[in-house]
């Protein structure tokens, strides 16, 4: 089946869609105009929005290389793709060797193991494929307000979306939430799109582009991003037999196996590798870990407790400046004697914006990046809120919008110089300038994520005195030693003389083994002593 041309053009001019027609109800779309002119004039508020946008992204592109992977997440899921490259092991994410980790999907750690095939074991890798991916979600969402609202509205999520703090922000980490989102996006795209587009051909592959997503978000989440998109799917299909509808249109059970031929073979494989990751997965993650806020359960991390309705707050935070934009066009809709019906497309943002926050609303295990979901359905609502007057308020919104992009350069800067790292990086560039043949480098009580990644594995933990002892009994390695604050002085002295400092940073005290431990005369204190003063006087501070 073929859609000939100009058959979009008489069915946009006309405002009826074929989707509309099945479900009774009339879909009115803007003038057709809109979507024939896509020049982009000097001094056009679509240029400047173009020009934001792209400038956004290149402080991005230029920033994820200069400064070190953050512990605990980046450089914990930095570490998980850095160990999928070595081992060789595309099936089972491996939180340690010989530990798997259960917790999440693999597919934003294989998206960067991938990157580290292609660009190396560094920050910029590990961080490139969220920045795509953060891409590939603009795209859709551009899409969608070209098709449902025009080109004014395009330029405005140009605008809007990477200007989100918690979007740009998350547009350079290591994270799933960003694969999550475009799962998310996919799903959303494809359901809109699916159910509106009057080429029946068209329509079909948008319909299972939806099914698509679904498979995505199983492979990135799990079956929380099936829930986050079809909460506001389910509820905006429940009026005027819209679910019926659905059933009909779409090829649920073709489009079903798609998802599940897709997504299940790894789920499969990855249970038969590690048998209990089904039940830890499916039951733990995905139940235990909103419903009990106190979860001894997770083996990766602890429980961050929070009152209930926390996420409202972290999403008018972490929205910004966005988010306090939609609270006072809500304040000024309700107050209004004259509102207008609500659109099936408003209701159908609204939904997408209002159910993600309700969903986490009684979790009181919450983190900030929980809002990301929302942000596309943020950037569209004000699209379609503004997009008749565009002409008129470019100068206002583009100085919002600048705000971020402008914020994203100064925190840059201040990670690049140290403020506020919790990394391990500059004490393993100090090991790895000291003259020491086959190094053995400890950590007392914990080994940071950022060590690991950073020492290609090379960093291990002991828990104490005894087990550094032992350590230290294998004379064919000369050990390097972390240790937090006060915890060296904790050691009893025959162990705490055989180090002397070399490094502190921040928290994090660095010692190096001596290179005679036992002295047994005068003449090889000296010898020691040598040793430690030729170490530089800012490596000793």
């Amino acid at each position: 089946m073929h859609c000939q041309a100009g058959a979009w053009e008489r069915v946009y001019n006309t405002g009826v869609s074929i989707a509309g027609q099945a479900s009774g109800e009339q879909t009115t779309f803007p003038s057709g105009k809109a979507m024939q002119r896509f020049a982009i004039l000097p001094n056009s508020p679509w240029l400047a929005a173009v020009t934001l946008c792209a400038l956004a992204f290149l402080i991005r592109l230029v920033s994820i290389g200069l400064y070190p992977l953050q512990d605990t997440s980046e450089a914990r899921y930095g570490e998980m793709a850095r160990l999928m490259v070595e081992t060789g092991d595309w099936i089972t994410v491996w939180f340690d060797y010989n530990v798997p980790f259960w917790g999440k999907p693999p597919l934003f750690i294989w998206l960067s193991a991938l990157s580290f095939k292609l660009f190396g074991i560094n920050e910029f890798a590990a961080r490139l494929p969220s920045l795509l991916v953060s891409i590939a979600i603009l795209a859709l969402t551009l899409k969608l307000a070209l098709y449902q609202m025009g080109r004014s509205a395009g330029g405005l999520v140009l605008l809007i979306l990477p200007s989100t703090a918690i979007f740009l922000a998350l547009s350079g980490a290591i994270l799933a939430d960003p694969v999550s989102l475009l799962a998310i996006t996919m799903m959303m795209t494809g359901f809109w799109i699916g159910w509106h587009e009057p080429c029946p051909l068209k329509a079909r592959r948008w319909q299972y582009f939806f099914f698509i997503g679904c498979a995505t978000g199983l492979l990135a989440k799990g079956l929380a991003v099936l829930v986050l998109a079809g909460l506001p799917i389910f509820f905006w299909c429940l009026p005027q037999r819209r679910l019926l509808t659905f059933w009909q249109t779409f090829p649920c059970i073709k489009g079903s196996l798609l998802t599940l031929l897709i997504a299940v073979p790894w789920y499969l494989a990855a249970e038969i590798k590690t048998p209990g990751f089904l039940y830890y997965f499916f039951i733990g993650e995905h139940f235990q870990r909103y419903l009990d806020s106190g979860w001894d359960g997770d083996q990766y991390g602890a429980a961050h407790i929070r009152p209930m309705g926390t996420i409202w707050l972290r999403w008018l935070q972490s929205c910004l400046p966005w988010s306090l934009v939609i609270v006072w066009l809500g304040f000024k809709c309700l107050k209004g004697s004259n509102r207008k019906p609500m659109t099936c497309w408003q209701a159908f943002l609204l939904l997408w914006l209002i159910c993600p926050l309700v969903f986490f609303t009684f979790a009181r295990n919450i983190i900030w990046t929980y809002a990301l979901p929302v942000v596309p359905a943020m950037a569209l609502l004000l699209a379609d809120t503004w997009q008749n007057k565009w002409e008129g308020w470019p100068k206002r919104i583009i100085a919002t919008a600048a705000i971020t992009p402008v914020l994203m350069i100064g925190l840059t800067l201040f990670l690049m110089n140290g403020g506020g790292q919790k990394s391990q990086k500059q004490l393993m560039q100090v090991i790895s300038r000291q003259a020491v043949s086959n190094p053995g480098i400890l950590y007392l009580h914990g080994t940071p994520f950022s060590a690991r990644f950073y020492s290609s594995g090379k960093a291990k933990e002991v828990s104490g005195a005894e087990s550094l002892r032992e350590k230290l009994q294998q004379a064919e390695k000369r050990y390097f030693l972390a240790a937090e604050d006060n915890e060296f002085d904790t050691l009893p002295p025959d162990i705490r003389s055989r180090f002397s400092e070399i490094a502190r940073y921040r928290d994090w005290i660095l010692y190096l083994e001596n290179l005679c431990p036992h002295p047994t005369d005068d003449s090889d204190d000296i010898s020691c002593q040598r040793m430690v003063d030729t170490i530089s006087p800012t490596q000793k501070r």
